[in-house]
């Protein structure tokens, strides 16, 4: 499962804004959930991935995952979970520094 740690308190909602931009019009960001919201990113019926958000103090850490059925899960772990992962990185990186 790819993580992703900031030295930064980010919220759900530039989390999603910032994976629209970076993914583009391909991929649909929701955030889903009330108690435990997660964010849901998909490129099409069978490319998923999920991200969770651990907030500690001034430090977030993205864990993604692919999503969907046990044999897509896998396909998603290294193809969309990646590229959401490496999307959450250039953005929050280059803008703390």
């Amino acid at each position: 499962m790819p993580t992703v740690t900031i030295e930064r308190f980010v919220t759900m909602q530039d989390t999603a804004e910032v994976l629209r931009q970076k993914l583009g019009g391909r991929f649909q960001v929701t955030i889903q959930g009330d108690e435990e919201a997660v964010l849901k990113v998909k490129q099409s019926a069978t490319s998923v991935a999920v991200v969770h958000l651990d907030q500690k103090s001034n430090t977030t850490t993205f864990r993604i995952a692919g999503g969907g059925l046990v044999i897509s899960r896998l396909i998603n772990q290294f193809g969309i979970a990646k590229k959401v992962a490496t999307a959450l990185e250039e953005a929050f990186r280059s803008a703390t520094g």
